[in-house]
């Protein structure tokens, strides 16, 4: 089965080999132990001895945990993550792409402006900070700037869909350097999601004082979902939702909360984490999608056995 996917990529890229091949979409280290269960490793051993695949890499919209966990698993070549400056502590997140600089894991970026969301959905007050201050940059090259000015990252994969964006990325990117931000430059992106921030429903930092949950809930990644149906759209809430949490095999929804209130005890921001569990369920799985999510969960965890055989 690997094999002839392979080789049909390889037929329409019109090439015998592949300089940075990604096992596309991880969410949960358990997708890792799977493949591994059907001989991903010898495969790619194989593929690597042969030049077929120069380096081997996977893209990621798990939590940081999932992420540090899968890293530490495997010498990886590379990986691809969503980060930027509202994702700094959601999905793999500076935690995650702090640890892959520490394992010498370069790091390529994709949704460097949340789709164009964090230049075009800006609220108001954020685009004005950004007008006024004395810089002169754009909101695009806040956000591409804030990634430059780590370390950890290596690529960032930003689209474009004008001339006039493709001279501004290629300007930044050459322009910018590891620590090109200054105090006030941080300032400011703190200003910016904190206005950005301000239409959440639950004021959450992601902090993540709250985990482990006794019964598995991810807690911050529910509501960093939450939050972006209302910071974003529905759509997006409820498509990180699933990313994120709900497509994990080891998911715990909000549903299975015993309401012990061990979470609200260790909460710096005093949030009613038990109350706002439920509300954010209710919003996030309306019943199109819970029935939706249990049957892609269906099909993505059937026994690997059944797998082998296909």
């Amino acid at each position: 089965m690997l094999d002839r996917y392979f080789n049909e990529e390889l037929e329409r890229l019109r090439t015998d080999h592949v300089d940075y091949y990604l096992m596309h979409h991880m969410t949960d280290y358990l997708q890792w132990e799977r493949l591994k269960q059907v001989g991903i490793l010898e495969w790619i051993k194989d593929k690597k001895e042969k030049g077929a695949i120069r380096n081997i890499g996977f893209s990621y919209h798990g939590n940081s945990e999932m992420f540090i966990r899968i890293l530490d698993d495997y010498v990886w070549d590379f990986a691809q993550v969503q980060y930027n400056y509202l994702d700094e502590n959601s999905q793999a997140g500076r935690t995650g792409v702090e640890h892959a600089r520490e394992l010498g894991i370069p790091i390529v970026i994709m949704e460097p402006l949340r789709g164009g969301k964090l230049v075009n959905l800006l609220p108001e007050k954020a685009k004005e900070l950004i007008r006024k201050n004395e810089r002169g940059y754009s909101p695009a090259e806040w956000g591409l700037r804030w990634l430059y000015d780590q370390e950890a990252v290596t690529v960032v994969l930003s689209g474009m869909n004008s001339l006039k964006m493709v001279k501004e990325n290629c300007r930044v990117a050459s322009e910018a350097k590891v620590n090109c931000f200054d105090e006030k430059d941080r300032e400011l992106i703190a200003s910016v999601v904190n206005e950005i921030k301000a239409h959440e429903k639950v004021g959450c930092t992601g902090c993540r004082y709250c985990m482990p949950c006794p019964r598995g809930i991810d807690i911050p990644g529910i509501f960093n979902a939450f939050n972006r149906m209302y910071t974003e759209s529905k759509y997006d809430g409820r498509f990180q939702y699933a990313q994120t949490v709900a497509l994990r095999k080891d998911a715990a929804f909000a549903t299975a909360c015993i309401k012990c209130g061990k979470c609200e005890s260790h909460c710096p921001q005093s949030i009613p984490i038990r109350e706002k569990l439920v509300e954010a369920d209710r919003a996030l799985r309306p019943l199109p999608y819970r029935i939706g999510i249990n049957i892609v969960r269906a099909f993505m965890f059937r026994k690997t056995k059944q797998q082998i055989k296909t």
